[in-house]
């Protein structure tokens, strides 16, 4: 298995555990919430409460559900902003992107 490979492949089952965000929630969420705020914030809003209809909220699903969406947008998948700014992400920092993602308070959708 290519190196690539193995990191998605282990990012993929880290995700899939909640464990991973005590893992990372020191450094990576860290890290990953000056990310946010240079590329998400704007949009998503600083608490992922989105600007529906235009933003989605970035609390109501499982940040796996991210994740899968990010490498959707790495593969040049879906809105043009959305896949520029994943393609200019690392592999660590769009770990650390999605660790404090997973530290929004969830909230149903439509509230």
């Amino acid at each position: 298995m290519r190196p690539s490979i193995r990191r998605h492949a282990l990012l993929m089952c880290l995700f899939s555990s909640l464990a991973w965000v005590d893992v990372w929630a020191e450094g990576g969420a860290a890290a990953g919430k000056v990310l946010y705020q240079q590329h998400c914030a704007l949009c998503h809003g600083a608490q992922g409460q989105g600007v529906p209809p235009m933003f989605p909220n970035l609390t109501g699903k499982p940040v796996e559900t991210y994740a899968a969406m990010m490498q959707n947008y790495r593969a040049g998948h879906g809105h043009k902003v959305m896949i520029e700014m994943a393609q200019s992400l690392s592999e660590q920092q769009m770990a650390d992107l999605l660790a404090h993602i997973a530290t929004f308070e969830s909230k149903p959708a439509g509230r």
